[in-house]
């Protein structure tokens, strides 16, 4: 049976390498939303990321197209983040 110090190291260095799998999300200032808000055919405002969900990239829209949600998911994907979409739906004034 292995000693007690031995199955310490061991838990601590399993501890330590999952330890440095948890990273947290960096958040990304309003200027670079907005830079690829236009590259991806997004007005401004449309694309924004939560402090409290920094892995979340939200974009919320009226009738986005499908190309505009591509372009944002790739984009995301690529930062390690989901995007979440909001179609909204325009409602005429009486």
């Amino acid at each position: 049976m292995p000693s007690r110090s031995y199955m310490s190291f061991l838990f601590s260095l399993a501890e330590l390498s999952l330890a440095s799998c948890a990273t947290t999300a960096r958040m990304h200032t309003e200027a670079e939303l907005s830079a690829v808000g236009r590259a991806c055919g997004a007005a401004e405002g449309e694309v924004i990321q939560d402090a409290e969900e920094p892995r979340v990239l939200v974009f919320y829209a009226v009738a986005p197209s499908r190309a505009e949600i591509h372009c944002l998911a790739k984009w995301a994907r690529h930062r390690h983040l989901h995007l979440a979409y909001i179609s909204a739906v325009e409602q005429k004034s009486q």
